[in-house]
């Protein structure tokens, strides 16, 4: 595994899955807290749904310091998938439905969103590791 963890699960699942396009960086190493780290993708047309169904479930099923979870992006019109860690789901269904400006500091607290891109930015390379076990 790479030192540089921004771009590990991305250059991991594209070996694994046909992908359309991908933001690769989950987060920017140089400003840990500018995001909490997520990996923006669209599969092929042509992969399969077992495929994608299985990095779902091995995603969603991975045991760090933080609860992943893969999810369609409500805010994408084109069908962009999300892996990121859960709560991250929270703030963009309710900013999707209108109830929230989209702040993650604001949302979970300055303590809370430094405290999950620190955990996050610390799980990337065990999830990758849990990715590459189930997708061989």
């Amino acid at each position: 595994m790479e030192t540089n963890n921004e771009k590990l699960i991305g250059k991991l699942i594209k070996r694994y899955i046909p992908i359309e396009w991908m933001r690769f960086n989950m987060y920017c190493e140089d400003d840990v807290y500018r995001s909490i780290p997520m990996l923006v993708f669209r599969v092929q047309d042509s992969c399969p749904a077992d495929l994608t169904n299985r990095l779902k479930e091995c995603v969603d099923t991975f045991k760090g310091k933080m609860h992943w979870k893969m999810f369609k992006d409500p805010l994408s019109r084109k069908g962009n998938y999300l892996i990121t860690i859960s709560e991250l789901e929270s703030l963009r269904n309710e900013y999707y439905a209108g109830k929230i400006q989209y702040s993650q500091v604001d949302f979970f607290g300055e303590e809370n969103f430094k405290r999950y891109c620190d955990d996050a930015v610390q799980d990337i390379p065990e999830l990758a590791r849990h990715i590459e076990c189930i997708l061989l």
